[in-house]
């Protein structure tokens, strides 16, 4: 009994080793079950919108989308002082970005939503400064359409039905704005709304609006209208 219970501290002990390891060293290629993790790709899983202060510290900072996908991926979460319960969970992210010092900054994250926003101004939840206004697309996945509908439903000038999802999400992403104000981001269903300029049209600078909610991991269209 004595060399079982042995060799089953040593088992304990290398495992214990082991498991220090994947988790410190290799955290980033090993560990995506970590609670740091899963937050990280929950908000690269969605969409980062910036308002027009969270564009003007972006350009003053000279910071890029990839930058600012490893500023996310390489930072510490202060889980003590996030904000972890309700529809709107609010992350403290610990990190720097090039030639810069170390920020704290706040990451809203809605699991019912796409949007995600990033408040670089405050580092206290309490202080958390939502989107406002007009806000614009600023990193995301570029290897997927986000739009999910019943394209045959609507007529939209210059675009096909059949190649509608990619051509939306093109489109949405150049010229893309979201309302964040009248878009219900909090709401146990969350409603988006957005407009689009479809360069598509023979009209100049015909708008697509459109409401739109989170499901399956797409932007599922509710309403949509066109000036065409």
């Amino acid at each position: 009994m004595s060399s079982f219970l042995r060799r089953l501290k040593y088992y304990g002990i290398g495992f214990a080793i082991g498991l220090i390891f994947v988790v410190v060293i290799f955290q980033q290629k090993g560990c995506s079950w970590t609670p740091s993790n899963r937050v990280k790709s929950a908000v690269l899983d969605r969409i980062i919108f910036v308002d027009s202060l969270d564009s003007l510290y972006l350009i003053q900072h000279r910071i890029s989308p990839i930058q600012l996908k490893e500023f996310i991926e390489g930072a510490s979460i202060s889980f003590s002082d996030s904000q972890r319960e309700g529809n709107e969970k609010i992350y403290v992210f610990y990190n720097a970005f090039p030639q810069q010092e170390n920020i704290n900054c706040l990451i809203a994250l809605r699991e019912k939503s796409f949007v995600v926003d990033i408040d670089f101004e405050n580092s206290d939840i309490h202080s958390y400064r939502r989107l406002k206004g007009k806000a614009r697309p600023f990193l995301y996945k570029k290897d997927k359409n986000w739009f999910s509908g019943s394209w045959e439903n609507y007529t939209l000038k210059g675009i096909d039905a059949q190649k509608a999802p990619e051509i939306i999400t093109e489109l949405f992403f150049k010229t893309g704005i979201l309302y964040a104000d009248s878009s219900s981001l909090n709401a146990d269903k969350p409603l988006h709304k957005i407009s689009i300029t479809n360069t598509f049209s023979p009209t100049k600078k015909a708008q697509i609006r459109l409401t739109g909610s989170w499901y399956q991991e797409k932007i599922e269209i509710e309403k949509l209208s066109s000036d065409n």
